[in-house]
């Protein structure tokens, strides 16, 4: 059986999830169509609610906090995984490399263990909290940001100001904060995957838009991300479309995700990425895009005998684990995301258990627009010092 049909064998591991699928007319019938004109319907509340928020905040009957440093947010305008994640790692990376101490504000989305007051997730020297503390996502870049704070809390003002009750902070940046009106910001970072723009073309929950594409006019920096896994015209019509909407002051830039590194499971050891060269392997991911996440690993020779797609931030350890074992003898290595090994591993595991199973690390590389990444990195370096204002 070759390796389409074996990954095929079990479609409920690899299909998309069942309502993305009748969004996006992948699924017939009359209960998909009913479904889709309900989903139409709840779309035209869903865009009333955006326009009342944004006017509320407009208008001052809903007030937005400042943090006493700069803010950089860093947001999307669709669900799913757009790659603002590696975007906030190579933003951070390069502020340090100028001096400076970011400090990171997410929401800690899917965290099983959610308290009302913010956590600090990591300071400058160590990490603090569990992953059910933190979120997958926070303990991500908590262990691939040292030097740096990670702060988490539904009220990202909230986190941020605990932090500065601790530690020195010259700017924050807001992972996933586009929509979140409440904290005021300094500068406006938009991630468009250019594998699924637009989401559908409709707002949620008739497709994957938090916002009409106009909501791009709010963005100082638009980075279109995964731009080498598009054909060459298709993504200069996306240019076209994304600069049409955008301000004549704003920037556009273009990244790949780069892998970077395996890392095992067992015992953190690093493996070059020409040790999947021939190897057969599962590859597990509950991710936003988890073709783009097997892409990669074909792309570095791994023959992907089968796959376990889940829903983003979602698959109990145990499921995924019983899944692996049931299928790990057919196969040399196991692989999945580094943010779903935060999740999924449990230091308990006896090693026998966690043997073979390997992290991808990526990294976001700009590939176009280097020089306006630059710049901004500038911009914010002098919004740091108080030489400079953003607005």
């Amino acid at each position: 059986m070759n390796r389409t049909e074996n990954r095929n064998s079990k479609a409920e591991n690899s299909k998309s999830p069942w309502w993305e699928q009748i969004l996006r007319g992948e699924k017939n019938g009359l209960l998909a169509e009913s479904l889709r004109r309900v989903a139409k319907l709840s779309s035209w509340g869903y865009a009333a609610g955006v326009k009342s928020r944004d006017l509320a905040y407009q208008r001052g009957w809903l007030r937005s906090y400042r943090l006493p440093q700069p803010t950089i947010c860093v947001g999307n305008i669709t669900v799913g995984g757009t790659g603002k994640t590696p975007l906030v790692i190579r933003l951070a990376r390069d502020l340090m490399g100028k001096g400076l101490k970011p400090a990171v504000l997410l929401r800690g989305y899917k965290r099983e263990h959610v308290q009302r007051r913010p956590v600090l997730v990591r300071d400058p020297a160590r990490v603090r909290v569990s992953v059910q503390e933190a979120g997958d996502e926070a303990m991500e870049l908590a262990l691939r940001l040292p030097g740096a704070c990670i702060g988490v809390g539904a009220d990202r003002w909230a986190a941020g100001q605990a932090i500065l009750r601790e530690y020195p902070v010259d700017c924050f940046i807001l992972d996933d904060g586009f929509q979140h009106h409440r904290l005021d910001r300094d500068i406006n970072i938009v991630t468009i995957d250019t594998t699924d723009p637009w989401g559908g073309g409709e707002l949620l929950p008739a497709g994957l838009l938090r916002e009409k594409p106009e909501a791009l006019r709010r963005a100082d920096a638009v980075v279109l991300t995964r731009a080498a896994s598009v054909a060459p015209d298709r993504l200069r019509i996306l240019r076209g479309q994304v600069t049409g909407f955008m301000r004549t002051s704003s920037s556009l830039m273009e990244s790949r995700h780069e892998p970077r590194e395996l890392v095992a499971l067992s015992d953190h050891r690093v493996q070059a990425l020409s040790a999947l060269k021939g190897r057969r392997i599962l590859a597990v991911s509950g991710i936003g895009n988890p073709q783009s996440f097997e892409t990669s690993l074909s792309q570095l020779g791994a023959e992907v005998i089968d796959v376990l797609r889940l829903e983003d931030h979602e698959g109990k350890p145990q499921q995924v684990w019983s899944w692996i074992q049931a299928n790990r003898r057919a196969v040399d290595w196991i692989v999945m995301t580094e943010k779903d090994a935060m999740r999924w591993t449990d230091p308990a595991k006896p090693g026998s258990v966690l043997k073979e199973v390997y992290a991808l690390r990526m990294d976001l590389m700009i590939t176009a627009g280097l020089q306006n990444w630059n710049n901004l990195i500038g911009l914010i370096h002098r919004l740091a010092a108080g030489t400079t204002h953003a607005r």
